[in-house]
């Protein structure tokens, strides 16, 4: 998938377009910049790559700027153009924007304005290119690359559908936040959006919870040597190490309110100052950020800033709790069991049918992780052949423990069943319960394994 970072400078001033392209590379250092000094090359370059800006001069042998505005109008509907040159006249300007250019600029030694149009087009058609995207993809309903989603397991309608989202999201710069419950999964959504778009380029994440100030500007941004007054080496951050890869900022909601300007200065200007430095330094990774938290609530309490929330809400992806994916339930529990068998070196035991109906009414504050815990501790106390599901039943049983212990009450028809009948029907469910594990059964009964079998055996 191709970025909009693409831009084509256009002047046959030789001298200016290395000057231009040079300042441009330090203020927007996000920006792929070419530049051509002969005008009749131009529609050719656009031809052999996708440029999602041109900054064109007006007044050039062969082809005019007006004439090429036209063309690139008419060729490239989704390029943006932006006039920079030396005629300042009112009318050229209203022509010139009447006939599509997206902004018009006179050629001045302060180009500091200019960079910032050009970082807004380029913004403007990546999120261009991203709505018309997740567009294509809703109504395929396909996904390009599968591939990059293995390690996300569901067969759930609405998480199919966050997967094409973020398919769609891997070809935008703009940041992405991705939401919901501790345990959910966001960090693997983050894997995913890597192996989409930058599978070549490093990954790195950081958990920014219980950091504080002069930690994180020194984990993110480096510091240069001697730069807190000591001997201490110069030290790459982690924008510096993601390059052009992804850095994932894990609980982002846990962020001081000292250091949420530091982000803000780095997503709105793509640069950074390294501890001790003075010179800034270019960011050209893609920044993920995820949260447990309301940031919404965390701003109306003063604890988040307005502008950095809205800045990181370019793209959001909110994930569903495990007690809203009913239909993955059966799927991840035999993936769990393969992974919990293989690093125990055990054979692999069956999952009982009805396990996922058991476990349909429970909340799983824990989601994923709980999960995992479940049914690694249950393949530990399981034999070779069935799942141990006392793990499970222990959890509901602790859930359960917190309603009104009226609920609880054992229930009896009408007619009583005699003792040995009882007994026999709590030995029949603690068996089923557990998969015909007598240990586990013997302890859920509080009895010991050998009385249990010994009941069994006599068929009381």
């Amino acid at each position: 998938m191709k970025l909009a970072r693409n831009l084509l400078l256009v002047d046959d001033e030789s001298q200016w377009l290395r000057t231009l392209s040079m300042t441009l590379n330090r203020l927007v250092p996000e920006a792929n910049v070419d530049t051509c000094v002969d005008s009749r090359q131009v529609m050719n370059r656009l031809d052999t790559k996708d440029y999602a800006l041109v900054l064109l001069d007006l007044t050039m042998p062969f082809h005019s700027g007006e004439e090429l505005l036209e063309s690139i109008r008419n060729q490239y509907p989704n390029t943006r153009v932006i006039i920079v040159t030396g005629v300042n006249e009112v009318d050229t300007a209203v022509r010139c924007m009447k006939r599509g250019a997206y902004d018009y600029f006179i050629k001045t030694g302060d180009v500091d304005d200019l960079a910032t149009s050009v970082r807004r087009a380029l913004e403007v058609v990546g999120l261009e290119r991203s709505y018309q995207h997740v567009k294509d993809s809703f109504l395929t309903k396909e996904l390009s690359q599968p591939q990059a989603f293995n390690h996300i397991l569901t067969c759930e309608p609405a998480m199919l559908d966050r997967l094409r989202y973020l398919e769609a999201l891997a070809i935008s710069p703009e940041p992405i936040l991705i939401t919901g419950e501790s345990g959910c999964g966001k960090d693997q959504f983050a894997k995913a959006l890597h192996l989409l778009s930058y599978a070549d380029a490093p990954f790195v994440s950081i958990n920014l919870a219980g950091l504080n100030l002069s930690t994180i500007e020194a984990t993110l941004f480096g510091q240069v040597r001697g730069a807190l007054g000591t001997d201490e080496p110069a030290r790459a951050g982690l924008v510096h190490s993601a390059a052009d890869g992804v850095l994932y900022l894990d609980e982002i909601g846990d962020l001081p309110l000292e250091a949420q300007s530091k982000l803000l200065d780095l997503l709105q200007h793509r640069q950074y100052y390294p501890l001790g430095s003075d010179r800034p330094q270019p960011v050209r990774c893609r920044i993920v950020a995820s949260t447990q938290h309301d940031l919404l609530a965390l701003k109306q309490a003063g604890k988040f800033r307005n502008d950095l929330l809205y800045r990181l809400r370019s793209h959001r992806i909110n994930l569903p709790p495990l007690r809203d994916r009913p239909l993955d339930l059966t799927m991840l529990i035999n993936h769990f069991i393969e992974m919990a068998a293989k690093e125990m070196q055990r054979s692999v035991p069956l999952q009982p049918r009805d396990l996922a109906d058991k476990l349909r009414g429970y909340q799983f504050p824990g989601n994923l992780q709980e999960l995992k815990g479940m049914v690694f501790d249950a393949v530990s106390r399981s034999n070779d052949t069935h799942l141990n599901i006392a793990p499970f039943l222990e959890a509901i049983n602790e859930l359960n423990g917190s309603v009104n212990p009226i609920d609880q009450h054992l229930r009896f028809p009408d007619q009583l069943p005699t003792l040995a009948e009882a007994g026999k029907a709590l030995i029949d469910e603690a068996m089923s319960r557990t998969a015909n594990n007598q240990t586990a059964a013997a302890q859920m009964l509080g009895i010991s394994q050998s009385a249990l079998s010994r009941r069994i055996t006599k068929g009381e």
